[in-house]
């Protein structure tokens, strides 16, 4: 059956559907001042923190080491997460790891940390707390771990990567520049626009996806502008998208964004560009496409990237995995035009 909504288009799945979420989720404003007392209480004592070179530097971070250190837990910070990680950096963090065998792993940071921190905690074999300080992976939630191999784009799926607890603070935003917060944000809605349309979903999937989208959408300004409510709004959208995506994957947003971050622009980046062409395409929300475009082209500048427009089609023309799952069929020649209309814009 075809479902064909004037703003929010889906195709019906078959009936039944599997859908699976252990993670505890933790949300609300000073939420992360929970952290010590959920690792004491599952009898950790030794943990390692994984985060980034910038987020080891802000104020945000030295508060939550306190509270765990005054809570009597020894502290390991591993802080060499890079923007893109790939499985060596991986190993890198696992080589730190096996040095000051911790008990528990937190991932604090952005998606890039949180992969790297769940896949170093599945690899030694410990339970994994996630506090993201942006809105948009959703990482906190999902069992995937996205890592470069090779130069390119690879994610791995595991339901032992899914987080134990997730610590989900609007607070902790206040640290993101704004073109960070607006491309992270454009990242969550289109998770949120792929798993509503998603072949795989169904009743669950799309209801936490749509409120993931209009609560993101509706409040990016807000929360740009320095409004606690905003960053709530954002910070629930990016978390229910996330939740979404356990229950349906991705599909032609994450085909259309991995040519991108091969060639150099980040993950936020590359689905903040995609979103517009995505709604437009999949025929969800696509009057607000135009705007969205303008809005990203105001806050979230792009680095420069070499366009081999054929080559990229090609590499989507082979994703079969994202394009059938995608609620509308694409042509080779609909996705040469996109990226020509993309190369446009840049």
């Amino acid at each position: 059956m075809i479902t064909n909504s004037h703003k929010y288009y889906y195709v019906a799945g078959a009936g039944g559907f599997d859908f699976q979420l252990s993670t505890k989720i933790i949300f609300g404003e000073g939420s992360v001042r929970r952290l010590s007392a959920e690792i004491k209480g599952r009898g950790r004592s030794n943990v390692l923190i994984v985060t980034s070179k910038g987020m080891s530097k802000r104020s945000s971070l030295k508060g939550i080491l306190t509270d765990i250190g005054e809570a009597g837990i020894k502290i390991n910070v591993y802080s060499s997460t890079p923007p893109e990680p790939s499985v060596e950096d991986v190993t890198k963090c696992l080589e730190f790891a096996k040095q000051v065998k911790p008990d528990l792993v937190v991932g604090i940071g952005g998606g890039s940390a949180m992969d790297v921190a769940k896949k170093t905690a599945l690899e030694i074999g410990v339970p994994k707390i996630m506090v993201p300080t942006t809105a948009g992976s959703g990482s906190e939630v999902t069992f995937n771990s996205v890592l470069m191999v090779e130069k390119r784009k690879k994610s791995f799926s595991d339901i032992n990567l899914t987080a134990d607890v997730a610590i989900v603070d609007p607070d902790l935003l206040t640290t993101m520049p704004t073109a960070v917060m607006v491309c992270s944000a454009m990242d969550a809605m289109a998770h949120a626009a792929e798993s509503y349309g998603a072949r795989k979903g169904n009743n669950i999937t799309r209801a936490l996806a749509l409120e993931a989208y209009l609560l993101t959408r509706d409040n990016i300004s807000r929360a740009i502008s320095g409004e606690a409510g905003g960053r709530h709004g954002i910070a629930m959208g990016s978390l229910m998208a996330g939740m979404a995506l356990t229950g349906t994957g991705t599909t032609l947003g994450h085909a259309l964004a991995y040519p991108l971050s091969n060639r150099g622009m980040t993950h936020g980046q590359s689905l903040a560009v995609v979103l517009p062409y995505l709604l437009k395409i999949n025929r969800f929300d696509a009057d607000h496409a135009d705007d969205l475009k303008s809005f990203r082209r105001k806050y979230c500048p792009l680095p420069k990237i070499v366009w081999d427009i054929p080559a990229m089609a090609a590499e989507v023309a082979a994703d079969e995995r994202h394009l059938a799952n995608n609620p509308v069929d694409v042509t080779f020649q609909e996705i040469t035009e996109i990226y020509t209309d993309m190369q446009k814009e840049a």
